[in-house]
C-alpha cells in the first residue's frame, strides 16, 4: 500500500510538473489531484524539490524502458532496432516532458545539480543498452565495440531529436537523410 501511494504520487506530480514546471506547480496542487492531505506527500517526500527528482527519476525509468524493450526484440535487425530507437527519441518531447525540458534546462545552463545528475545517470545506463546491443549483433565481425560508438549513437540520436526541431525551419526531410547517411556509414563500419 504505501509503494502503491508513494507511486499515485509520482504519477501526480509528473503531470503537473509536465504542464506547468517545477517552479510553478505547488504540493497542494499535487495532493488535491489525487484528493489526498499535503501532509501525506510530506510522509513520502522530504520537499517538492525531493519529490521532482523522485518523478524525474521515474520518467527516465520508464524511457529506459522502453529503450531496453526496443533492443529486446529478438526477430528484428538491428537496423530496425535503432531506426526505433531514434523515434523514440523523436517523441520524448510529447512523452517523456521532464527529461526533455530537464535537457533544454541543462543546454540553458539552468538545471540543477540533482537534474544533472539524473540525465548523467540515464546516459550511461542508455549506453550500456546501445553497447549490448551492437556487442551482441556484431559479434562476428569485430572483436569488441569501441568505448565511441555506443556513445556517439546515444549522443546523435539525442541530437536527432533536436536536429529534427530545427530542419523543420529548412526542410524536414533532410533529418530522414541523415539518418541514412548514418546507418550506411554504420554498415560501411561494422562490415
Amino acid at each position: 500500500m504505501a509503494n502503491e501511494r508513494k507511486n499515485q504520487i509520482i504519477k501526480a506530480a509528473a503531470k503537473r510538473f509536465a504542464r506547468h514546471g517545477l517552479n510553478k506547480t505547488t504540493l497542494d496542487e499535487v495532493a488535491r489531484d489525487i484528493r489526498i492531505g499535503k501532509a501525506t506527500i510530506y510522509h513520502y517526500f522530504t520537499s517538492k524539490d525531493d519529490l521532482y527528482i523522485e518523478t524525474l527519476k521515474w520518467e527516465i525509468e520508464l524511457f529506459l524502458d522502453q529503450v531496453k524493450s526496443v533492443f529486446n526484440v529478438e526477430p528484428k535487425a538491428v537496423k530496425e532496432k535503432l531506426l526505433e530507437y531514434f523515434s523514440i527519441k523523436d517523441g520524448v518531447q510529447e512523452n517523456y516532458k521532464l527529461i526533455y525540458e530537464t535537457l533544454l534546462n541543462f543546454y540553458n545552463d539552468k538545471a540543477l545539480e540533482k537534474e544533472i545528475q539524473q540525465i548523467k545517470s540515464m546516459l550511461i545506463k542508455e549506453e550500456e543498452s546501445v553497447k549490448k546491443i551492437l556487442t551482441s549483433a556484431y559479434k562476428e565481425k569485430i572483436v569488441s565495440i569501441s568505448p565511441s560508438l555506443p556513445n556517439f549513437l546515444v549522443m546523435y540520436s539525442w541530437g536527432i531529436l533536436f536536429g529534427s526541431k530545427l530542419n523543420v525551419l529548412t526542410n524536414a526531410n533532410k533529418g530522414n537523410a541523415s539518418k541514412d547517411f548514418i546507418f550506411k556509414s554504420f554498415d560501411a563500419l561494422l562490415s
